[in-house]
């Protein structure tokens, strides 16, 4: 468990993101179609991710020996991700603002973004293979179950996708509105596994509280694909929609389950 230092300084953080959550919301209520917002969210975008991106850069040193140790090689999987998705909102921020791309979907962005998706989800495979004894046939089905609401969200995002839509938008804009529900619902249900691995095992107490935060800011990711396939397919997205605070909340909570696991470990 965090030291009594650590556990202040993380009560100061999550009350400095509370903060940062709550002043973004406040933005984005009171701010609603303006032009200003619509500058403003291509500025949150990446200065969001490279919040997640600096704090997975404190795990990796914390961690980091070299390439043959399996944990050095986890971190850098969770780094490269967060570096992948700070270059996907940083590309989109670019794309708007200096090339005047309004929604650059699909675009270079979706390439990093989903790179970021295959680095995470390998960090979590591969740490989940650390502690495959501990995983049992309860926890494998537990996980499946809690993943269900998930997928039940997910599947009919992918079907709306796809229906009605092929004679309307290309074949690239289909493949990557299925792409990410997919990548979704993996990697929530391999996280849902080290949540209950380190939660209601021996393990229990090591690294359960980051674990937590970790499939917090998974959920977020959720949400924040399963709606913006949905106004991207219906040609309703707008650069500050309301559903753009999931992404920065994800952001918030993967730093926060960066540095927690660091100090839990």
């Amino acid at each position: 468990m965090p030291t009594g230092s650590a556990e202040s300084t993380l009560k100061k953080l999550c009350l400095l993101a509370f903060l940062a959550v709550s002043g973004l919301a406040s933005i984005y209520f009171f701010g609603a179609h303006s032009v200003s917002l619509a500058f403003l969210s291509n500025i949150f975008r990446p200065v969001a991710a490279s919040v997640s991106l600096l704090a997975s850069c404190f795990a990796l040193r914390r961690y980091w020996e070299n390439l043959d140790s399996t944990f050095s090689r986890i971190w850098l999987c969770f780094t490269l991700g967060m570096m992948f998705w700070f270059l996907g909102e940083l590309s989109w921020s670019l794309l708007t603002l200096v090339f005047s791309m309004p929604n650059p979907y699909p675009s270079i962005v979706d390439v990093y973004r989903l790179a970021g998706y295959v680095a995470v989800f390998s960090a979590i495979f591969v740490y989940m293979g650390i502690f495959q004894p501990a995983i049992s046939k309860r926890i494998v089905a537990t996980a499946t179950a809690a993943s269900f609401p998930t997928s039940a969200g997910i599947i009919p995002s992918i079907l709306l996708a796809v229906r009605g839509k092929v004679s309307e938008v290309n074949l690239t804009t289909l493949l990557v509105s299925v792409a990410y529900p997919l990548f979704d619902l993996l990697l929530f249900a391999t996280s849902m596994l080290g949540l209950l691995v380190f939660t209601t095992t021996k393990l229990k107490g090591k690294v359960g509280g980051a674990w937590l935060l970790l499939n917090a800011g998974i959920l977020m990711n959720v949400f924040r694909d399963l709606l913006l396939n949905y106004t991207n397919l219906n040609g309703i997205y707008y650069e500050g929609h309301p559903l753009e605070l999931f992404l920065y909340v994800g952001y918030i909570f993967f730093a926060l389950a960066f540095y927690t696991h660091s100090k839990e470990l």
